[in-house]
């Protein structure tokens, strides 16, 4: 099918009080079916997981920011793919083709993987850019609005530039003060078209969630110099879509569903640390589908084997959406990591730990038991940039991921030469000094015991929250009910199942969505 591409051009004006040029550039094309879509992001396997307690974005509002097309930037709110719908929009607007596709893919009656989204904000993205939210051009005093109640995830299926690098960073510099500051999810689209140039707006934000294809039909340039932290690698991730206008409402869905799973499942309910920016983020990397061929330029062999300041792959980012994964390593709760290595206490093998700060040059420690070789071991560690209030200046904490083996006890290293025959491929150091992210992806891995290092290099950074993400799909213990995986079935086993009596927890050993009796009485025939 033909497609087209709608050049607009929207004048804003900046601080200096200067016209410039605010160039989107939107591609149309049809929404491709959701039955593919679903699959390809594994959506139905969360479904078959877990049937009608499947999270659908319910009680999540999102906010749709759209490039005219013509003078007009929302949903066609008539047709019954939207009933149920509340739409609030900033503006004016009729229908726009390009919006009422992007919507469908986003909050969908039945082409979105979050259906249950029936709160939707609208904006043009010229205004939202200036003075509808994150008001630049209103000067330095005047910080970005905040959102509207309930509204989790914001969707940017447009890309732009005022042709100022200085108006560029400002922009980008106020989104990633709004995702800080108020917790928001932002995804975006890049470019479209294999080899073409990146534009600043809204993928080069540090704290957001840019997005990219499947099929690497989609920019994959370098952050140039003049914007912030140059020779950054976008998009983050892919999902399916023609175009990128249609893969980033298929992420923004995904961020709802577990911002919906952070407010209602007993594994994370109440826990504020869920309800979290970058714990969002660091479970949607952590879990994707790392396809053949993935690799983020780490040396298979010799001295620098496993090593690599690249975190993700220059053209897929952590790779394709996998929302089941996702939802797993969101469920598997907030583990607590340790000053120091701990030869003794495991960590489940899907899980998170949000963790306030770290201190310049110290490191918290995780553990974990493989009972047997796994085919792929996945950890994913994200924070935000801290922009000034005035936004003029930013600062960003610098941090490294590294996997260790356990020897009796004792932390050895597999990096370089001591990895061969640990594991097959991947890196098990991430050690990039220029991005908000690190990533190990590990191929082949060794049974053994293992510890996973967060380190904060020195630096007078100011410090942010840190959230660090794992996920290693074939590392079961050989008994069900060993629930911490420390390989055997004891006291700790016994306090996690209390503490999920009456739910529908990991304690499940029935699998009949509740944890009682009958979970109980399975864990104590295991006892030992």
């Amino acid at each position: 099918m033909r497609a087209e591409k709608h050049s607009v051009s929207l004048n804003s004006r900046s601080e200096m009080r200067v016209h410039t040029g605010l160039a989107l550039a939107v591609l149309l094309c049809a929404t491709p079916a959701l039955a593919d879509t679903a699959s390809d992001v594994r959506y139905t396997d969360l479904l078959a997981r877990l049937g009608a307690s499947a999270p659908t974005g319910a009680g999540i509002g999102v906010g749709q920011v759209e490039a005219n097309e013509g003078s007009n930037f929302t949903p066609d709110q008539s047709l019954s793919e939207f009933a149920g719908t509340a739409f609030t929009v900033s503006g004016t607007s009729a229908a726009s083709w390009h919006a009422t596709e992007v919507g469908k893919a986003f909050y969908g009656n039945s082409l979105s993987i979050a259906p249950g989204i029936t709160n939707v904000w609208c904006w043009s993205a010229s205004p939202f850019v200036t003075s509808s939210y994150l008001k630049l051009g209103s000067g330095s005093a005047v910080a970005p609005l905040t959102p509207p109640t309930g509204l989790r995830v914001f969707n940017h299926s447009w890309i732009g530039s005022f042709g100022s690098t200085t108006n560029d960073n400002e922009a980008l510099r106020r989104l990633d003060f709004s995702i800080n500051r108020d917790q928001l999810t932002v995804v975006a689209g890049v470019n479209n078209g294999a080899g073409s140039a990146g534009q600043p707006m809204m993928a080069y934000a540090f704290n957001g969630i840019a997005v990219g294809l499947p099929n690497g039909a989609h920019s994959n340039s370098l952050t140039p110099t003049g914007i912030d932290g140059p020779n950054r690698r976008k998009p983050d991730i892919v999902a399916p879509g023609q175009f990128t206008s249609f893969a980033t409402p298929v992420v923004g869905a995904a961020a709802a569903l577990l911002w919906d799973t952070a407010d209602s499942h007993p594994s994370t309910a109440g826990n504020v640390n869920a309800a979290r920016a970058i714990t969002v983020k660091s479970a949607l990397l952590a879990g994707a589908q790392h396809r053949a061929g993935w690799s983020n330029g780490a040396p298979e062999s010799g001295a620098t084997k496993g090593i690599t300041a690249t975190p993700l792959d220059p053209l897929y980012g952590a790779d394709l959406l996998d929302i089941n994964r996702s939802h797993l390593i969101f469920t598997g709760g907030e583990a607590t990591g340790f000053a120091a290595p701990q030869a003794s206490t495991f960590e489940r093998h899907a899980g998170w730990d949000y963790i306030p700060t770290v201190v310049s040059n110290t490191s918290v420690y995780w553990s974990f038991r493989m009972h047997q070789a796994v085919d792929e071991v996945s950890v994913v560690a994200t924070w935000h940039r801290l922009v000034a209030t005035n936004f003029t200046a930013w600062n960003m904490q610098d941090l490294d991921l590294k996997l260790w083996k356990l020897v009796g006890g004792v932390p050895t290293s597999i990096s370089g030469a001591a990895g061969a025959g640990v594991y097959a491929s991947g890196n098990v150091e991430s050690n990039s000094t220029i991005d908000n992210v690190e990533h190990l992806y590990i191929r082949n891995l060794a049974a053994g015991d293992y510890v996973l290092e967060l380190k904060r290099k020195t630096g007078t950074q100011t410090a942010l929250p840190v959230c660090v993400a794992w996920y290693i799909p074939e590392a079961t213990p050989s008994n069900p009910a060993d629930l911490d995986n420390d390989g055997t079935v004891g006291a700790a086993d016994l306090s996690i199942l209390l503490s999920q009596w009456g739910t529908n927890g990991t304690a499940d050993l029935t699998g009949n969505g509740l944890v009682g009796a009958e979970d109980l009485s399975i864990l104590l025939a295991s006892w030992g």
